[in-house]
């Protein structure tokens, strides 16, 4: 194995909420290519792939130069990522692979470096992901997925409820889980042979499968909330933050 860090982009045209939203234009740019460029900056990782089904989306990241490798239809981006590992020997001996989500197009550098050496920094981790914190009135909504997590900075629990439960929300901090993740590859040939177990599905978190199984994910706290493009009503919010 050697210490290399690979950063995998999972992409898809058929997003249902927002259908081929990574080519959607924000200026000059697909919020593929933003998202791409972006992640660039972080040289932490030594390369950058974008893993895609679909082969408008493989020809949009030759347009602009990327990485981008063929995948077989995947249900979910973790499963893409390993069907990439899988197929390509040259990054099997990478130390860490980092999902990155295709339409956050500007999630800090710092984040994606956090999120790498907390789980770089635990011999016996897994999985790391990343959590920023939230108010109240943000941590409501059950489209917030909430992270509450031990004094070692290892996850508890992920939840849309609002968790922790507290007589006064005043008194708690609620932290947003940024969904970004690095995995040990290794883990990944383990990961892809578990189950699908009940919390999982009920929450339809895919995280916490990996802790019903037994693993732990460590959590860096960030001060950073990027804006994620979901359905078409979240394009000028993202277009304020590129185009400004």
């Amino acid at each position: 194995m050697n210490n290399k860090i690979i950063g995998i982009i999972p992409a898809r045209y058929n997003s249902s909420r927002f259908l081929g939203k990574l080519l959607f234009k924000i200026g000059s740019k697909t919020l593929l290519q933003h998202t791409y460029e972006n992640a660039k900056k972080c040289h932490i990782l030594d390369d950058l792939i974008i893993a895609t089904e679909d082969e408008i989306i493989f020809q949009e990241a030759q347009k602009f130069n990327a990485k981008c490798v063929m995948t077989n239809k995947s249900a979910n981006g973790t499963e893409r990522i390993i069907d990439v590992l899988k197929n390509n020997k040259e990054i099997q001996s990478s130390s860490i692979i980092i999902n990155l989500q295709g339409d956050h197009p500007r999630i800090d550098k710092k984040t994606i470096e956090e999120t790498i050496n907390i789980l770089k920094n635990d011999t016996d981790a897994k999985v790391s992901t990343a959590v920023t914190r939230i108010n109240y009135e943000e941590a409501k909504s059950p489209n917030t997925v909430k992270c509450v997590f031990d004094n070692n900075q290892n996850a508890l629990y992920f939840s849309r409820s609002l968790i922790p439960f507290a007589k006064n929300e005043k008194d708690i901090s609620y932290y947003y889980h940024i969904g970004i993740y690095a995995y040990k590859t290794s883990f990944l040939f383990d990961l892809e042979k578990m189950p699908q177990t009940s919390l999982q599905k009920s929450e339809d978190l895919e995280q916490l499968k990996i802790m019903e199984h037994g693993y732990k994910i460590k959590v860096a706290i960030v001060d950073d909330a990027p804006v994620g493009v979901d359905v078409f009503e979240d394009v000028k919010k993202v277009e304020k933050i590129l185009c400004q």
